[in-house]
Order: C-alpha cells, then sequence, then structure tokens
C-alpha cells in the first residue's frame, strides 16, 4: 500500500496587497509632511541713498548704543548686562522716548546668535528703528 505524502501548508506572506499597502503609505506621508521653511530676520531695508542725498542727523540724545563683544557680552551705553537686562532696560528707554534709535553693534568675530538674540529681544522691547553694524 502506498501512502500519499500529505503537503505541508508552509502558510506564506500573501503579497498581493503589498503595492496598495506602499501607495497608501507614499499618499500619507505626502499630505502629512510639513516642510520648514527658512524665514530669515525678516528686515526692512532702507532704500540705497542717492549721492548728494542729505544727511540725516540723529541727536545723541536719541541713541542707545548697544555693543556685543565677542564672547557674546552686552553693554548698553558702555554698561555691561545681560540679554534679559537689556529687553527690560530698552524697553523703559522706548517708552520715555519714542525716536529712539538703537545702535546694535557686533563684534564681526562673535557668534551670529548672539546678534540674533539681542536683535529679538530690542524687537521685544518694542524697539523699532535699529541701526545694525559691526566692528
Amino acid at each position: 500500500m502506498k501512502f500519499r505524502r500529505k503537503k505541508k501548508n508552509l502558510g506564506g506572506i500573501p503579497t498581493a496587497a503589498l503595492p496598495d499597502v506602499a501607495f497608501l503609505l507614499l499618499i500619507f506621508f505626502l499630505t502629512t509632511t510639513k516642510f520648514d521653511i527658512k524665514q530669515g530676520l525678516g528686515l526692512v531695508l532702507p532704500p540705497v541713498a542717492e549721492e548728494g542725498a542729505q544727511r540725516v542727523r540723529v541727536r545723541e540724545e536719541n541713541i542707545a548704543r548697544v555693543l556685543i563683544n565677542r564672547e557674546g557680552r552686552v553693554a548698553l551705553n558702555d554698561e555691561e548686562i545681560s540679554y534679559a537686562a537689556l529687553e527690560s532696560r530698552i524697553r523703559q528707554m522706548v517708552a520715555q522716548n519714542p525716536d529712539l534709535v538703537v545702535s546694535l553693534r557686533t563684534d564681526r568675530r562673535s557668534r551670529y546668535h548672539y546678534m540674533i538674540e539681542a536683535l529679538d529681544r530690542l524687537r521685544a522691547a518694542g524697539a523699532e528703528k535699529i541701526s545694525l553694524s559691526t566692528n
């Protein structure tokens, strides 16, 4: 008598739906991915002055000088202060003198984020007239 061997069911993974699943995952990631767009500084620069144009002189009492040295220390009118104190002091100065122009001078060897942090603090304090320069 001859016995028949039973075929073993090895199971297996059905791959018929795999392209559908891959396509759905692709659609999911395409619709839910958010791309960050760099905004930059968002500064409004004045137009280029023509030759012979009249220069505007700012009175000395309307200028607040903010200096940032190479190590990132901040000085307001030659007095060293912290970044948090810079914001409160500039807020007070702007409240007393709405025509205040803040001259932000940064050492060219200092890190860029020191200038950005000071600029953010100045904006948060309500300073609208800010002059940027390096030394």
